[in-house]
């Protein structure tokens, strides 16, 4: 049975027309709170935490990335209707005396948090900085970071390919719809026509067709004694993918088909490994002999991105990393001095906030993925995560607390008050009058 309080206001609900009185109690409802509550929290939980070795994003029906999860619409909606809830239910349920104010400030501080947290997601940007390693010298602040790289970044949702033909200037090209957590080849994989992007057709003409046809999703190119390189998966069991926003030891096959004069056709498959440290220069690194065509540049990279600043390392080998740099963008790679951020070494990570021309400040945090799949020969692989949001989330987090202190505290004051108020009466003695 509902409080008095609660069942007056029921009562009165009946002067509302019935939609605006249905909408009124189904708001106001445990049932409704409890449904909303159990997807915001176990859809968010399952976004971080991995079930039977993979997260919900990895899964065959998602194949994206957490990031894209976490921003899906129904959660921002449904994380907002909750906060709704919360807040038109204590309204309601609760009498307007001053006993309760302790309630209404943490039912608004669970609001805000609810609402922030949320938005924060859809605030974010996440990209996957490649921290090039330098042997110690003794000027580590010139070897420490190239000028090719001071503004780059790979994003962690597209994927592109770079595609030199000859002396022509490198083509970036989009892979949308490629697989990501799950091999894909024959009937399951998209076959995305790479030689139908403008750019790349005025090069290579008609009387080429660049296809894709196989992707493994963790593997390593085995070097064959006649030079050619065949893939080998990794086994299941044995795939390391909890850390990281994309497969780093992913490799993408592309079939080449070129018209031959003669009437005939070439056909190339080339392999490619996937190169996440590979932002800070747009020049294939491996080139292939097409036939028909010439030494063609083939590289499967992050698409790269721009950050208002960079990362360098300086270790005395690739497992000791004894210093890490910020260098600002707009000012030719100058590196700042460790001061002017925090470093909170050997810890996950470090934050920095950085000025963008016209765009204020925003806080940047970068953690290092430790993940064995990370640690490149040459590079430092660190997530690079915005977090605009955050004070409002903090601010929820201070009001809940502050309102479950005050809501305690004016309980027991109110206690006390009874106690004292209280008269003290004392049972009568049968045996006094004689």
């Amino acid at each position: 049975m509902p409080n008095p309080h609660y069942q007056r206001v029921l009562e009165q609900d009946q002067m509302l027309p019935a939609p605006l009185r249905w909408l009124s109690r189904a708001m106001s409802s445990w049932r409704t709170i409890g449904i909303l509550g159990v997807f915001v929290v176990g859809y968010v939980a399952a976004a971080h935490v991995p079930v039977g070795g993979r997260y919900i994003w990895q899964w065959r029906i998602f194949d994206t990335t957490q990031h894209t999860v976490l921003t899906w619409w129904p959660l921002l909606a449904a994380a907002w209707l909750l906060a709704a809830a919360v807040l038109w239910s204590a309204m309601r349920r609760l009498p307007w005396r001053t006993d309760n104010l302790g309630a209404f400030v943490a039912v608004l501080g669970l609001a805000m948090i609810l609402v922030s947290q949320s938005w924060a997601f859809r605030s974010q940007s996440v990209g996957v900085a490649a921290v090039p390693i330098t042997p110690s010298t003794g000027n580590a602040q010139a070897d420490a970071l190239s000028l090719n790289y001071t503004t780059r970044y790979g994003d962690t949702h597209d994927r592109v390919l770079v595609v030199m033909v000859g002396g022509a200037a490198p083509i970036t090209i989009p892979l949308e719809g490629l697989p990501r957590w799950n091999d894909a080849a024959g009937e399951a994989m998209p076959k995305l026509k790479i030689h139908d992007e403008p750019k790349l057709a005025a090069v290579i003409g008609y009387g080429t067709r660049i296809t894709t046809s196989t992707y493994i999703a963790d593997g390593t190119l085995i070097e064959k004694e006649d030079g050619t390189q065949s893939p080998e998966p990794t086994d299941n069991g044995f795939r390391d993918m909890e850390s990281l926003p994309y497969p780093a030891n992913a490799l993408l096959a592309l079939e080449i088909i070129t018209d031959l004069e003669d009437g005939g056709t070439h056909t190339t498959t080339a392999w490619l490994p996937f190169e996440p440290e590979g932002t800070d220069s747009l020049v294939p690194e491996r080139f292939f002999p097409i036939e028909g065509l010439g030494s063609v540049g083939l590289a499967f990279r992050p698409a790269s991105k721009k950050l208002p600043f960079a990362l360098g390392a300086k270790a005395e080998s690739t497992r000791e990393y004894s210093t890490i740099y910020l260098a600002d963008g707009d000012t030719e790679g100058r590196l700042l001095q460790p001061s002017m951020f925090n470093l909170n070494y050997p810890g996950d990570g470090f934050s920095y906030a950085a000025k963008q021309k016209g765009a204020g400040i925003t806080n940047y945090r970068c953690e290092w993925l430790r993940s064995t799949k990370a640690s490149l020969s040459e590079h430092l692989l660190f997530k690079v995560s915005t977090g605009s949001s955050n004070p409002f989330i903090l601010a929820g987090l201070i009001t809940f607390v502050l309102g479950v202190v005050l809501d305690r505290l004016l309980d027991w004051l109110g206690s006390r008050s009874k106690r004292i108020s209280a008269p003290d009466t004392k049972p009568e003695d049968d045996g006094a009058a004689t």
